[in-house]
């Protein structure tokens, strides 16, 4: 039995619920921060996980949970952070609100910074201190009807190079995960949301925009049935947490890796029209 303990946010679920499996069965002492007494009665049911229960928009209930653990743990402190918990928000920008917006940040941005600061105190307790933050590959490449999404995972990129540059090579290792399409419940949300967003648009703008959609519909869906399984994401989080000197990101997938390597290499202009292209079908 080791003494190595991790808090995964975004547990009950997906890329989250994977992780914490993973990382209990190896033997950690695993924390899982849900929204619902049902998701609490779901990791529970894993040897070695406890529950928390986390809202990551809420700073005083963040600050409640974070303090349980550092109460359990004592001296020994947190071993590995995992910050997995994140929404979706889509649509074509001139249609988005600012309070979507806000709620795409809120969860995206200000919860990672919360969940890090709050969990700063006991990393650096131990001897090993990991940060694994699951990003996406909208952290390198924007794409048609995701311009709050892409602009959330962009700003993780800044916020953990500043954090990293912030404490030195004797801090935590800092690792952001940038995967492509996941079978996750994110999707099959973002799906439905799409076609809402469909029915809710004025006639200019289902002019305007019906081919985006329409193919982010069937990307969406072919997303949530055949693309990464979560446990393949959680398996390189282990695999991160387990190198002596971790990547500082780490794309995962074939999509993932042929976009970034797109986004690399062509001129920003060919590189518009061909995701143009791809996303609804016109240049």
């Amino acid at each position: 039995m080791t003494n190595r303990a991790a808090l995964v946010t975004g547990a009950s679920t997906g890329i989250g619920y994977a992780t914490v499996r993973r990382l209990a069965a190896g033997g950690w002492q695993v924390w899982g921060g849900v929204r619902s007494s049902s998701d609490s009665l779901q990791i529970e049911r894993l040897d070695g996980v406890s529950s928390l229960r986390i809202d990551v928009t809420d700073d005083e209930q963040t600050k409640t949970a974070f303090g349980e653990v550092a109460d359990s743990r004592g001296r020994l402190g947190l071993d590995l952070l995992v910050v997995n918990a994140g929404v979706l928000v889509g649509g074509p920008l001139e249609y988005v609100t600012p309070e979507e917006w806000r709620r795409q940040f809120d969860v995206n941005v200000v919860g990672v910074a919360s969940s890090i600061r709050c969990a700063l105190p006991m990393l650096r307790l131990s001897n090993d201190p990991r940060i694994v933050v699951v990003g996406s590959i909208n952290s390198r490449v924007g794409v048609p009807l995701l311009s709050p999404y892409a602009a959330s995972k962009h700003a993780l990129v800044g916020l953990l190079s500043s954090l990293r540059r912030e404490l030195g090579p004797t801090g935590p290792r800092v690792t952001l995960i940038e995967p492509g399409a996941v079978q996750t419940p994110l999707w099959d949300k973002a799906r439905e949301a799409s076609l809402q967003i469909n029915r809710d648009l004025p006639a200019a703008g289902r002019r305007e925009y019906d081919g985006f959609i329409q193919k982010a519909v069937e990307n969406l869906t072919a997303s949530s049935s055949s693309g990464l399984s979560p446990d393949r994401v959680a398996v390189v989080v282990e695999k991160c947490v387990a190198r002596r000197n971790p990547p500082l990101r780490r794309l995962v997938g074939v999509d993932a890796r042929l976009a970034a390597a797109l986004n690399a290499l062509l001129p920003e202009k060919m590189l518009d029209r061909l995701i143009r292209r791809f996303r609804s079908g016109k240049y």
